[in-house]
């Protein structure tokens, strides 16, 4: 079972090459995941994934207790890596140290030697997400969402408690109308200073459905709710942009519990 996260790509496992912050953030609330955007050339496409299917059976027989999940999109892919707290990063080759002397060593060396012949561009960021923002409607399970639309927002000067509200309230507001998608935001402590939102839904065509947008609206006749939140998103964000990406199960790894 895929657990509903956000976006991780594959070289982000190798050295993660982030500076540890202080005990304070590591006390916040809220899943920190490492995340890293890989852009891929189609014709290296396939053997990116097939390098990575590798790493996947290697970290099988290797009985790896991390986990990781990647989404493919237009330009390449989008690595989530969860991990517990900042001090994982003060040893950035403890992963790969975890197939020494198991049966997957020899897969991750493969996994290596492949990769070494593809090349690829990453950036990368640590989120963490907000648990109090966030939709999941009961019953909806990780394996009704194949696709992640992922809405990013960077916030205009001084409006980081107003852009809480406002996402509070906009979480509420899909509670009302009944929105049948999960929702969860991130916030980026290290990397590009934005808010990241992510819709797990089951296809990019209920996503932008009538059916699960204006029509929901109609029905529970809150056109009121939506314009107020709208109005106010424009004093709140200077700028945003947004991606979708579907979920690549043979290239993300999932301990079996």
């Amino acid at each position: 079972m895929r657990r509903f996260l956000i976006a991780a790509g594959c070289l982000a496992l190798v050295h993660p090459a982030l500076p540890a912050t202080g005990q304070a953030q590591e006390e916040e609330q809220g899943q920190l995941g490492y995340v890293m955007d890989v852009e891929v050339a189609p014709a290296h496409r396939a053997a990116y994934r097939e390098a990575l299917q590798t790493l996947v059976q290697a970290a099988g027989d290797a009985g790896l207790e991390y986990e990781w999940h990647f989404w493919s999109n237009d330009t390449g892919y989008h690595l989530y890596y969860p991990v517990e707290n900042m001090a994982y990063f003060d040893d950035g080759n403890q992963f790969w140290a975890a197939f020494e002397g198991t049966p997957g060593e020899a897969g991750r060396d493969a996994f290596f030697g492949a990769m070494q012949q593809i090349p690829t561009h990453a950036k990368t960021s640590i989120v963490r997400s907000i648990p109090d923002v966030m939709h999941w409607p009961e019953g909806y399970t990780n394996d009704d969402w194949n696709v992640g639309h992922f809405h990013f927002e960077w916030l205009n000067a001084g409006q980081d408690e107003a852009w809480t509200a406002l996402a509070k309230d906009f979480v509420a507001f899909l509670g009302k109308i009944g929105y049948p998608f999960g929702v969860q935001a991130h916030r980026t402590e290290i990397g590009d200073d934005r808010m990241v939102w992510v819709f797990f839904v089951p296809s990019l065509a209920d996503y932008h459905s009538d059916a699960t947008w204006d029509d929901l609206i109609e029905a529970a006749d809150a056109q009121a709710d939506w314009d107020a939140i709208s109005d106010r998103f424009g004093g709140v964000v200077g700028r945003w942009t947004h991606s979708d990406a579907s979920y690549v199960s043979s290239m993300s790894y999932v301990p079996e519990m």
